[in-house]
């Protein structure tokens, strides 16, 4: 039985940009044994593999020395025919003048830092560029991996991944809490530096709550403003497995929520509503209705390599003035 390698130790949003690519391999490999290898950041995401032929294995987003010699090890005690690099760490482009596998890579062009060196793309197998600097290219990362990892471009595979994470007592507890609703996320750091304070998220969500029910997630560690979350706001604390839910409440919030609750919950929502990041790519994913919330700085190319196959996506430039981003986002819903 063949093997396959596929290396994704990357972030949560990275992974689910990657999920139709690796479901590509899966489908088109389903005689194979094949190992993914997780960052630990994307660990509790790891029920959506729970396939027969797949193998999980984990390393750092940033590796040591230590972690690149496990790695090197691995290869080198086993006999993979195919290695796909979908997070493209300098290091593994190295790895094919060691190794007799077939190596599948996305390679970056940037007029700052490309990666890999041109020398090392001649050991690749196949590679796909993702060209930063190319303004006419109109294809997403998603795109280019299921490019990558495809040997029929119009191939249209069911998928296979598991849909079904391990909740929480306290999420479970509280289903019927979780339909008809908006979830809308709060970063902190996004929002100060965009001139909103609590007072004006607050106008925000509780505008919105004349629309639909708001569950409430935030930065996941315990910051001051959590204080107030907790305080002022109906609410499940997954920290203590404490439930203060009001169900009078228009507005629940749900503290420090992990991440197979949280993959449950977007599942559930009608929309999602959030800086751009984990949540967004997520719900788009999912296929929810979503309004992404880009700071005013975002490189254009971004639009361009996060754009999701999502018809329900939307998104907006966060701007100073309240009134119009409430009544952008109302428009939207």
């Amino acid at each position: 039985m063949n093997k396959i390698l596929i290396l994704k130790n990357d972030r949560v949003g990275d992974l689910f940009h990657s999920l139709d690519g690796i479901n590509t391999i899966l489908n088109e490999n389903k005689n194979s044994k094949i190992e993914i290898v997780l960052s630990h950041i994307s660990k509790d995401l790891s029920f959506l593999f729970n396939i027969n032929n797949i193998k999980i294995s984990y390393l750092p987003y940033h590796l040591s020395i230590i972690d690149k010699f496990t790695l090197f090890f691995k290869i080198f005690n086993s006999s993979f025919e195919k290695i796909y690099i979908l997070s493209p760490k300098n290091f593994y482009y190295y790895l094919p003048f060691f190794f007799k596998s077939k190596f599948f890579a996305i390679t970056i062009k940037n007029s700052r830092r490309s990666r890999p060196f041109n020398f090392l793309k001649k050991k690749l197998f196949k590679f796909i560029v993702n060209d930063r600097d190319n303004k006419k290219i109109n294809e997403s990362i998603n795109s280019l991996i299921v490019q990558l990892c495809s040997t029929n471009s119009k191939s249209n595979f069911p998928i296979l991944f598991n849909y079904k994470p391990p909740i929480s007592n306290l999420f479970k507890d509280n289903i019927s809490l979780f339909s008809n609703f908006t979830h809308i996320h709060y970063k902190d750091s996004f929002f100060k530096k965009n001139e909103w304070d609590i007072k004006k998220f607050f106008d925000l969500i509780y505008s919105l709550s004349s629309i639909n029910k708001i569950i409430l997630t935030s930065d996941f560690g315990l910051f001051d403003y959590h204080k107030e979350f907790l305080s002022k706001i109906s609410n499940l604390n997954f920290d203590n497995n404490t439930n203060n839910i009001k169900l009078i409440s228009k507005i629940h919030y749900l503290h420090n929520l992990g991440t197979a609750d949280l993959f449950k919950l977007i599942n559930l929502s009608d929309s999602v509503i959030s800086p751009h990041g984990a949540m967004t790519v997520m719900g788009s994913y999912l296929n929810k209705k979503v309004i992404d919330i880009f700071d005013n700085n975002i490189n254009i190319n971004a639009f361009r390599e996060y754009k999701p196959k999502n018809k329900n996506y939307k998104f907006l430039i966060i701007k100073k003035d309240y009134n119009k981003i409430l009544f952008k986002i109302k428009k939207f819903l």
